[in-house]
């Protein structure tokens, strides 16, 4: 039950989910749908008020240890003690959700990285625009989110930065194919999509612990995210604006948290 509700707090993203104890996954995904109908990017709804729209929210106000955070150099170690990021991406059928926050992509469970020695399940990943993480204070155009699970429920998020520049022929794959309307799915048997290729070929990070970056907002995420951003053209950029413009979560203080850099 623990990995049950863990993957639906996975940034409000209709996750699957396999539980089947008694009708308890049924109750918790409509209440889960209930809690996601009510919050936004933007008005009263919009993420200053998140804490205060359900009880389950009060850690999006409350906590210690929240996401986004901008990346400095005044807060952030250098260390040779993080080790590499290892990457066992495979190739995979394009399944494509608009859930009303954000284009999502979900993986078929075949994915997989190595955080710190430790293995994680790729569950998803989706985007958001403008970047939800800042660097000293600069904003990039776009950022992915890849979500992770490892085996004891722990979270893992690699986040990727997109600056403008050369046309990108893997997004186009999820451009191409995302439904135009909330709650919208498309299936595409015939195309694949690798993860690999959302990655910089540098890979250098920032390492930090922190949060969810949607409600309820759990500090339960170990997050990686990239140095070296990717590229997305103009019209790229603005196609995916069309649909979601404005859909990331200002930054949140460090509160005495430290950055690490590999």
């Amino acid at each position: 039950m623990k990995k049950y509700v863990i993957s639906l707090l996975v940034s409000g993203i209709l996750l699957a989910a396999n539980a089947s104890e008694n009708g308890e996954a049924k109750t918790s995904n409509e209440t889960h749908k209930k809690h996601d109908s009510h919050w936004s990017y933007e008005g009263n709804n919009g993420p200053k008020f998140w804490g205060t729209i359900n009880p389950s929210f009060q850690t999006c106000e409350n906590g210690e240890r929240q996401s986004p955070i901008n990346i400095t150099k005044e807060a952030t170690v250098a260390t040779n003690s993080l080790g590499n990021l290892f990457f066992d991406y495979k190739d995979t059928s394009i399944s494509i959700i608009n859930n009303g926050h954000t284009i999502q992509v979900n993986s078929d469970n075949q994915s997989s990285a190595l955080f710190q020695g430790k293995k994680f399940k790729l569950l998803q990943f989706h985007f958001h625009s403008k970047s939800e993480h800042t660097v000293n204070g600069e904003y990039y155009p776009l950022e992915l989110h890849l979500v992770h699970q490892a085996e004891d429920g722990e979270l893992g998020v690699v986040g990727v930065f997109f600056k403008l520049g050369d046309y990108n022929s893997s997004l186009q794959k999820v451009l191409k194919f995302m439904p135009k309307d909330a709650g919208g799915k498309n299936e595409i048997d015939k195309f694949s999509i690798n993860p690999n290729d959302f990655l910089p070929k540098d890979r250098g990070y920032y390492h930090y612990l922190g949060s969810l970056t949607t409600p309820p907002c759990t500090q339960i995420v170990e997050w990686y995210v990239m140095k070296n951003p990717i590229t997305l053209s103009q019209k790229q950029l603005e196609q995916f604006q069309n649909l979601y413009n404005g859909n990331f979560r200002p930054t949140y203080p460090l509160n005495k948290r430290i950055v690490l850099e590999k």
